[in-house]
């Protein structure tokens, strides 16, 4: 393929990787319709200010509707006389789980059909051009989730009419003289270059307060996990980015915050309440799984095993390389000529006895499953791609069982190399190769070969096995862990807090390298 029909094609499939383009500007003439969304439960107050600055947004009124869910409140919320022009209270009947934010903001939503969805929470007062920074994204691209800036502020003795007067006279950065930012989310968002470079933990950045994404985005992701009473926003945050989404902080969609948030107030509490659902539905929270040995919900890797010729021993060293990071979990698919079993046999003259072994000793196993493929099936990589059951799970893997490449190690080079796929083959011509969730997700949206769309819109390396002990080698070098370490931690100290963390944390692993040697 020549240069021209690559160019034509990476524009047809869209960008590679997270890059986003770094001029736009507010949309002259806008023609998407936005759905606000605002699930609020008492809090009139806060409410009317909300509305008050929602109702001198730039974006055009003709294209807005604002969508108040009253999600059981004590006193049923009104709509106030300063709002937008299309406002509708929506009371939302609560009954035994059926209520809270994730289930009444999901059932309503599911019925809007404006192109783009705005949620934002009830205690927040924006900048008459927030919407339109948010817009501007979604003008440009289908895949964009936009999350405003929001600065946090403890007293305002203003009026929505006083609001509304001092918005209109350019005031926004004046209403507050004193505000705080939260430093960790403010460092992460800096330091992955407003999320265009998010690694695997640019997720935690995601925030509920305002951010917007496509409608059809919205459905195609499931909206909230309806089992979360707090922490939505997170859970979603990573599933947008495992699907390949590009996240978008736009620092000019300005906004102030009312008061404290919940966690801020209440950490020990909502930290005790969400952690066993994150660690179940978050596969990258291994500081939280490490603490049980439960079978979690989602893997941390999916795996598929060609297991023909080969024994139980290897299959089973395979598992506990790729297994050796505390927290981490994995569901493998063994894939053989099972049906041959079947067949009449003696334990003394066992054609199948390896494969018999394997498959008594791990039918009941839940993390394995057996799928039956014909004895001389040649395994490609792009029907291996389609066979990967693409959802939450980070990391996608196949290999040869008998191949010499240690699983975690490849998974984790995957990561530190930034492509969609990384492989290796041995010198038996053992292959072994991982894939990123993302780059996967966004690939078999698109038309053609799964593997020529990874390779376009993410990047794939092939190794020999030389290579890549080479790499290793050099990356199993402890001094350069320690001050790999150093370098990546310190650069999120920005406060005392911070300082404690990263100690506590440096401790920690200290503490456990210590006690793994004995």
């Amino acid at each position: 393929m020549d240069s021209p029909d690559i160019w034509r094609r990476q524009m047809k499939l869209g960008t590679f990787r997270f890059s986003r383009p770094h001029d736009l500007v507010i949309a002259q003439k806008p023609k998407l319709s936005v759905g606000i969304v605002i699930a609020c439960r008492d809090g009139q107050d806060k409410l009317n200010l909300v509305l008050a600055s929602l109702s001198v947004q730039s974006y055009p009124s003709k294209l807005i509707n604002v969508y108040i869910i009253d999600d059981g409140s004590a006193k049923p919320l009104t709509i106030p006389k300063i709002r937008p022009k299309n406002t509708k209270l929506i009371s939302y009947k609560n009954s035994e789980g059926k209520w809270g934010k994730t289930a009444a903001t999901s059932d309503v939503v599911s019925q809007i059909k404006s192109d783009v969805l705005w949620f934002i929470d009830a205690d927040m007062v924006f900048e008459p051009d927030h919407l339109a920074h948010h817009m501007k994204w979604h003008h440009d691209a289908d895949d964009y989730v936009v999350l405003g800036w929001k600065r946090f502020v403890k007293d305002w003795q203003y009026t929505p009419e006083q609001l509304v007067q001092t918005l209109n006279a350019n005031g926004f950065s004046d209403l507050h003289k004193e505000s705080w930012g939260k430093e960790l989310w403010e460092a992460r968002v800096s330091l992955t270059n407003d999320l265009e470079k998010p690694g695997i933990d640019g997720y935690r950045a995601f925030v509920g307060a305002t951010f917007s994404m496509k409608n059809s985005q919205w459905k195609n992701l499931g909206g909230y996990n309806r089992n979360l009473v707090t922490g939505e926003d997170t859970e979603l945050g990573w599933r947008v980015f495992v699907n390949g989404l590009r996240t978008v902080v736009d620092r000019k969609a300005l906004s102030w915050h009312l008061g404290y948030s919940t966690v801020e107030v209440h950490k020990n509490q909502i930290q005790r309440h969400n952690d066993p659902t994150f660690a179940q539905l978050i596969p990258q929270m291994y500081r939280i799984r490490e603490k049980s040995k439960f079978d979690w919900l989602v893997p941390t890797y999916q795996v598929f095993v060609d297991a023909r010729e080969t024994t139980l021993t290897q299959i089973l060293s395979l598992r506990e390389k790729l297994l050796a990071t505390p927290g981490s979990t994995a569901k493998f698919v063994l894939l053989a000529p099972w049906a041959v079993l079947n067949r009449r046999y003696t334990p003394v003259s066992d054609l199948y006895s390896d494969l018999r072994e394997i498959k008594n000793w791990l039918a009941q196993d839940p993390q394995f499953t057996l799928e039956v493929i014909p004895a001389d099936q040649l395994i490609s990589i792009e029907w291996i791609l389609e066979e990967f059951k693409v959802g939450s799970t980070p990391y996608y893997i196949f290999a040869d069982a008998n191949t010499s490449i240690n699983l975690k190690e490849l998974a984790e080079y995957l990561l530190e190399s930034e492509q969609g796929l990384v492989g290796v083959v041995d010198k038996k011509d053992q292959r072994a190769f991982a894939v990123f969730a993302p780059a996967i997700a966004r690939a078999i949206k698109f038309q053609g070969s799964v593997y020529q769309n990874i390779s376009e819109l993410w990047g794939i390396q092939w190794l020999n096995d030389d290579q890549f002990m080479k790499l290793q080698r050099g990356k199993n070098t402890l001094i350069k862990h320690f001050f790999s370490f150093l370098k990546r931690e310190g650069k999120k100290i920005n406060s005392p807090r911070q300082l404690l963390i990263f100690l506590k944390t440096l401790f920690t692993l200290i503490a456990r390298e210590l006690f793994r040697r004995g």
